[in-house]
């Protein structure tokens, strides 16, 4: 087995399964936790050469740096709140990502069914079924609601992160939540107006639409469920 100490494969071994202990205790972006474990691993390699060079044998001078350094639990706990930062701020780019895509094919959908697609409020729209009308509205609510969670997000994860109050994995988690509420929301509406006012709708169009949002509804629910786990 090679690993990061150069010391011989005694050394190695030690220091890989201590690092295979930590992985598994780290939760968040893949390309983080593997530039943590190389950070880790390289400080581990540095000390346990100090050590060797004292005089310790490599397997015997590993065990001694991993001592300095503390028990798995312990130091994937220490980078708990960088992994929550990073998992959150990567949740809510993809969230703001896929905001102007999904908003595209629905407005295409409507505009395709003849629904009068104007500067007005959504639920004001020539075309649009009356029962359609408040699932419109709690849209538009749950839409403020994820937006003012996705910036809080960003703020706080960034370089303004310091001065701000901490607390990323929550409003990453209030920004999918509100994702979700949103995609669920436009499902209601299309199946409210398909029962309302059926020829209104191009099959087409409403189905990618539809399609899109039910693949975000997933990932946004599984999104909110990985903050709320990364809790510091």
């Amino acid at each position: 087995m090679t690993g990061p100490s150069g010391l011989s494969g005694a050394s190695d071994q030690v220091i890989g399964c201590y690092l295979t202990e930590v992985s598994a205790r780290l939760i968040g972006p893949a390309k983080a936790r593997r530039d943590i474990l190389a950070e880790l691993g390289a400080g581990l390699a540095d000390a346990a050469d100090a050590h060797h060079s004292r005089g310790l044998e490599p397997a015997r001078a590993a065990r001694a740096a991993i001592a300095e350094f503390g028990g798995p639990d312990r130091v994937a706990d220490g980078f708990r709140a960088e992994l929550t930062a990073a998992q959150a701020r990567r949740t809510v780019l993809a969230l703001m990502t896929t905001g102007p895509l999904i908003s595209a094919l629905w407005t295409g959908a409507a505009a395709a069914g003849g629904i009068g697609v104007r500067p007005a409020p959504p639920w004001q729209w020539a075309g649009v079924s009356t029962g359609a009308r408040p699932a419109i509205q709690l849209i538009m609510i749950a839409l403020a609601i994820g937006v003012a969670g996705a910036l809080f997000t960003v703020a706080t994860t960034g370089r303004l992160a310091r001065p701000l109050p901490a607390g990323p994995h929550a409003s990453a988690a209030v920004a999918a939540g509100g994702t979700a509420a949103i995609d669920t929301g436009l499902l209601i509406v299309l199946a409210v107006q398909a029962a309302g006012a059926p020829g209104l709708l191009t099959a087409l169009p409403a189905a990618a639409a539809a399609t899109a949002s039910l693949i975000r509804l997933t990932l946004a629910v599984r999104a909110a469920r990985t903050c709320l786990r990364l809790k510091p």
